[in-house]
């Protein structure tokens, strides 16, 4: 992997899920790598402290302004003891996996501490055939799943029998006091906004930039406008969110959606979500909750990154509104639903007007946004949940010489979203992570079934199209 480019100052998208994040909404990511046999304490902790000079983030902390005059900085952390960030739990013998995901669930809902580096390593002992998690959060300022992913690659080895790494001396920069601070706050602002106003005015001379940009904005606001005029359909599970977390995983054969999407058309997120759709279609209905002619929003995260920015750290995302059709029961007329939606949205290049329109964002005084952070409501939303695909690699990772068999990704739920969906793909398997407030969502292990038979009704219906 190519060294991680980082910024010393966060970007104004990083910032926000620090000014949004509440004790009962945290807003960390995250996964369990689940290994073949079982890794101590001392073998992680020597693992860890071996590549830590490839991951210079995970020994810097985030520092705040006096008065938010600029974002926060990263700064070295003086004080840092890996000892700190790195835990291990251990499962009783003969549990079951609805309990070691209760588990992963308890551990992954308080706040990360923001007195040290903002992430956390848990050992997960006990997982049946003597297999370990390896839990790892990592705060969304951090990251976001592309960068998260890139993380993982330095932390794991291609090879069982990789050569170990010397661990190299950390000699962290002194940390500024609170004058310095404020006055490289106050400097780098105005560096910031005569930059904005350079790049207006390169825009102002740039016809084809200006239409492309117009065109984008217009199109990302015209392909959402009937979603954007009337809050999203109500369910159960978009309320405000508690502090409590459930979890439960899907692992699918990466195969089979492959085949399935090569039968009945349209991409592997069209697939995704056309089970997703069904699934929490068959779930609300089996509460009692009609469904007939109900569409819900997801929000689909979309990578922006260019190129140049491929190995950047922190969040260089887009979205998409996405259609879940709920409400159509036959699997086949839901997926046409979901391709003809998706199709419309990326035609109007909704993603890139999104993408414009964030950028915005970093024109509002970080001050202004800091102080929004705690007025945003968690309450229900535009959307209903949020559905992120992060494409993993496709060949065997090794932590500490022993083999990763699963990945099974986390994601927050916060903002009236008590019901989110994480899926990532890993040497031909695709593990969905679902995560809930269990107040909102009490049998979130009944969502994931309704989700695979879902799935599986549409492996039928992809059968059946091949013969025909």
């Amino acid at each position: 992997m190519t060294a991680p480019t980082l910024r010393q100052r966060m970007t104004a998208a990083d910032a926000s899920f620090l000014y949004f994040e509440r004790p009962t909404a945290p807003l960390h990511i995250g996964s369990t790598l689940v290994i073949d046999g079982d890794v101590s304490r001392e073998e992680v902790l020597t693992h860890i402290a071996s590549r830590l000079h490839r991951i210079p983030r995970y020994r810097q902390v985030a520092a705040f302004d006096a008065f938010n005059l600029g974002h926060p900085r990263w700064e070295d952390d003086d004080r840092f003891d890996l000892h700190r960030h790195i835990e291990e739990v251990t499962m009783p013998e003969g549990s079951s996996m609805e309990e070691i995901f209760a588990v992963i669930a308890e551990i992954f809902a308080p706040i990360l501490p923001r007195d040290r580096p903002l992430w956390k390593m848990i050992i997960l002992h006990g997982l049946p055939g003597g297999r370990t998690g390896i839990i790892t959060l990592i705060h969304h300022c951090m990251v976001d799943g592309v960068s998260g992913m890139e993380l993982l690659t330095v932390i794991t080895d291609f090879e069982a029998d990789a050569p170990a790494e010397t661990p190299q001396p950390f000699n962290p920069e002194p940390r500024p006091d609170a004058t310095r601070r404020s006055i490289d706050a106050y400097i780098e602002t105005v560096e910031s906004n005569f930059a904005q106003q350079a790049d207006q005015l390169r825009l102002f001379f740039d016809s084809k930039r200006q239409e492309s940009e117009q065109r984008a904005v217009f199109g990302a606001m015209t392909a959402a406008m009937p979603q954007m005029t009337r809050p999203a359909p109500a369910t159960p599970f978009n309320r405000p969110v508690g502090g409590k977390r459930s979890y439960a995983v899907i692992p699918m054969s990466f195969a089979e959606i492959r085949g399935v999407r090569s039968a009945i058309g349209g991409t592997i997120n069209d697939v995704v979500l056309t089970a997703l759709s069904g699934g929490i279609g068959a779930y609300l209905r089996s509460h009692g909750h009609p469904t007939e002619g109900v569409e819900l929003r997801g929000m689909v995260p979309v990578n922006v990154r260019s190129e140049t920015d491929k190995s950047a750290l922190g969040n260089q995302v887009s979205m998409f509104i996405a259609p879940l059709p709920i409400g159509i029961l036959d699997a086949h007329e839901r997926h046409l639903a979901v391709v003809n939606g998706m199709n419309r949205l990326k035609e109007a290049n909704q993603a890139g007007g999104f993408a414009v329109l964030a950028r915005s964002q970093d024109q509002v005084p970080p001050l202004l946004q800091a102080m929004m952070g705690p007025l945003v409501p968690n309450a229900p939303s535009l959307l209903n949940m949020v559905c992120t695909n992060v494409p993993g690699p496709q060949i065997p990772l090794y932590f500490v010489g022993r083999k990763a068999e699963a990945l099974w990704p986390l994601v927050p739920a916060s903002m009236g979203m008590g019901l989110n969906v994480a899926l990532t793909s890993y040497n031909g398997m695709l593990f969905w992570g679902i995560v809930a407030d269990p107040d909102l969502v009490p049998d979130v292990g009944k969502v994931a079934e309704d989700i695979r038979a879902a799935f599986d009704e549409l492996k039928t219906t992809a059968a059946a199209a091949s013969k025909g």
